[in-house]
């Protein structure tokens, strides 16, 4: 965490998601497979696949809605071939286009229209440029119990995230944090719910196709001791 991160959004997003490492990999030999064109991250929060590839000198677009996370990535990415774009993943424009688009760590299950977002991504990508969307994997298995916080202290303050739940509808996945801060003399707790969409793969794939994609691939990302494992799927920009 940089030494001027204060924002205790910042400060969340870091501790519950920065860790990850898991589908790196993936998104590395995805950017050398498509050669020396621009890469764009969508939802790409203080920059955890963003930085990551453009340490290895590949030019990224980064697009974040929160204008937090935003300015942090922007400070963190100096000196470095990225571009922040603060904007809505389901409404946004590019000035040039792009050989491909990572969207990590399902964040395609957190948006409010995916045909806006599948459509404004078949905009930005060229002719014959891959999409890839990663949705949960098939490792999903919902608790009711707490499980060992994440934990990282602050100009003297102890941020702790704790999973709590996770709860399966027919149509949604809920995981449940239990977020508390303690500066020595006096704390506070708070819950936090990300929902998001179920959405299987083939869905997803019918998506695009609708929205001007062929079909490309199915990758995966094994589970990690913290984490679940994810789907990957790969459609590729057809020309209107």
């Amino acid at each position: 965490m940089g030494a001027h991160v204060s924002v205790a959004s910042v400060i969340w997003h870091d501790l519950e998601c920065g860790a990850y490492r898991a589908d790196l990999p993936l998104w590395r030999e995805l950017a050398r497979s498509q050669g020396t064109g621009t890469i764009l991250e969508i939802g790409a929060g203080t920059g955890r696949v963003t930085l990551d590839l453009a340490r290895s000198a590949h030019a990224m677009i980064a697009v974040e809605r929160d204008d937090e996370l935003a300015a942090e990535l922007t400070r963190r990415s100096r000196g470095l071939p990225v571009e922040v774009v603060c904007a809505d993943a389901c409404y946004f424009e590019l000035e040039a286009r792009v050989s491909l688009c990572i969207v990590a760590m399902q964040t395609v299950q957190l948006l409010a229209d995916r045909p806006a977002f599948l459509r404004c991504a078949h905009a930005s990508l060229t002719a014959g440029g891959v999409l890839a969307l990663a949705v949960l994997g098939l490792d999903v298995q919902p608790f009711e119990v707490e499980l060992d916080a994440d934990v990282v202290e602050h100009r003297g303050v102890r941020y702790a995230s704790a999973p709590t739940a996770l709860r399966e509808t027919g149509e949604q996945v809920a995981l449940e944090r239990r977020r508390t801060t303690f500066d020595g003399s006096a704390g506070s707790v708070s819950l936090d719910v990300t929902t998001l969409a179920r959405l299987e793969p083939a869905t997803l794939a019918a998506e695009g196709i609708a929205a001007g994609f062929a079909y490309r691939d199915l990758l995966s990302v094994p589970p990690s001791a913290e984490h679940v494992g994810s789907q990957v799927v790969l459609l590729e920009a057809i020309p209107r």
